[in-house]
């Protein structure tokens, strides 16, 4: 039996050795895995062409982009502009420059008198100053703050505040989810606030904050060629608006938030969750009375990495009037271009500033941005965005059908998490808006 499994394994070593390929007939460099065209083929010139158009536009910057770095950090442009503004700072005065639009900057600046005077070790938790800022046929303002932080270790404040402000061009283009863009008139706008706060704030995220208020609103005609002329059209008396010759108010309202944004203006991380409710009186001829009703959610997630932003918000406003009286117009909720204050109409970048204007109001926006290019503190992000919002008298009223979006894309660079800034194209049903700016819309 071993003699016959002994042959039956040579003659089995046999058939493979016969079988096999010759194994030193052959270049000990040969590879059977190899593919079988040994030289790679080459791209046409449409090919690479077509291949590296998107990088194009890129290149095309990259040159003034790079021999201007070059010099700054030659030169220490940076640090010797960081160092003007933190010596300034210290000494309790602060420049603002903000860009507005192409043609409009809003220049200012704010005094800390506490820090001016020297006292901040001293008085820790004072708060005095004051701020003034300028953009021409936009807006003017001035104001004051008074207050004491942390009221004997603890989480309490109180602050006193004043601010007169006054805006040359506001449009309106009449109440409803279907005003058309045709019907759009200006009017200048002139308004003092006087507010007392008495609020908690137990950690830098959270705080509730009661507020009581005095608000005078001056409506007037105001200044631009292109749009209708104050008191004329539908926007006049006969047309039923309220509050068109202004309004004198008293406010009292709640506020709660939480903030664990990691920056206001551009955050990477964290979100906002702010409710708000405020009962609204008018004083003297005035017919308005009415509650208002605020609600702002927003999130920020790392989509793996610090490299991939998703930005998502909701935010949502009723004004409700009681019986026999009114809103007026120029308290109701605000719908259209690129705002991130209280004094600017909520966003929806593909439709021009105050485009809708009713008593309630719905919005969603979500940002996804990029980081395309980044060096110390220095980054360019590339941003492609989603609006979708509308306006309506009641909740009955809330439709799907009336839903106007604005979708677009946008670059934006930055020092520090600080927008220096944005260009931004949005695309809508109304057309194209295109927006230069030095901030972000949320």
């Amino acid at each position: 039996m071993k003699q016959k499994s002994f042959l039956s394994i040579i003659r089995f070593t046999a058939v493979l050795l016969l079988a096999s390929p010759p194994l030193f007939a052959q270049d000990s460099s040969y590879d059977k895995y190899a593919p079988l065209q040994s030289e790679p083929k080459q791209a046409t010139l449409f090919e690479r062409s077509l291949l590296h158009f998107p990088e194009y536009p890129f290149e095309i910057l990259r040159y003034p982009v790079d021999k201007s770095l070059v010099y700054m950090e030659k030169h220490h442009v940076m640090e010797k502009i960081q160092w003007v503004y933190d010596t300034l700072g210290k000494k309790g005065l602060t420049p603002k420059l903000n860009l507005i639009s192409l043609a409009r900057l809003d220049i200012g600046a704010e005094v800390d008198f506490v820090r001016a005077l020297h006292q901040k070790e001293r008085f820790p938790d004072l708060v005095a100053d004051s701020w003034i800022h300028f953009a021409s046929h936009y807006n003017f303002n001035v104001g004051s703050r008074l207050g004491v932080e942390r009221i004997g270790g603890t989480g309490f404040r109180t602050q006193g505040y004043f601010q007169y402000e006054t805006h040359p061009q506001e449009h309106f283009y009449g109440i409803g989810p279907h005003s058309s863009r045709g019907d759009g008139y200006v009017y200048k706008r002139e308004e003092t606030n006087l507010q007392y706060l008495l609020g908690y704030k137990p950690d830098v995220a959270h705080s509730l904050d009661f507020k009581f208020g005095y608000r005078n609103v001056h409506i007037a005609d105001g200044r631009d060629g292109s749009m209708g002329r104050y008191n004329s059209g539908i926007f006049n008396g006969s047309a039923g608006i309220p509050g068109l010759h202004g309004d004198e108010l008293l406010v009292y309202k709640t506020e709660a938030k939480r903030d664990t944004r990691d920056q206001a203006g551009n955050s990477t991380t964290g979100g906002l969750q702010k409710f708000g409710f405020s009962y609204n009186q008018g004083l003297y001829s005035s017919n308005a009375e009415f509650f208002k009703y605020e609600m702002e959610l927003s999130h920020y997630f790392k989509l793996g990495t610090p490299r991939r932003v998703l930005g998502i918000r909701a935010y949502g406003e009723h004004n409700s009037e009681t019986n026999g009286h009114s809103v007026p117009f120029h308290q109701m909720a605000r719908l259209g271009g690129y705002g991130m204050s209280d004094q600017m109409s909520e966003t929806l970048r593909a439709y021009r500033y105050n485009r809708f204007t009713d008593r309630s109001m719905v919005v969603f926006n979500v940002e996804y941005r990029y980081n395309l290019w980044e060096y110390r503190d220095w980054k360019t992000d590339a941003v492609v965005f989603l609006d979708s919002g509308q306006v309506f008298k009641n909740f009955d009223k809330l439709k799907s059908k009336n839903l106007r979006e604005s979708y677009g894309v946008g670059i934006r660079t930055s020092l520090a998490n600080v927008v220096l800034l944005s260009l931004e194209m949005a695309h809508g049903d109304e057309g194209t808006n295109y927006y230069v700016k030095t901030s972000t819309p949320f």
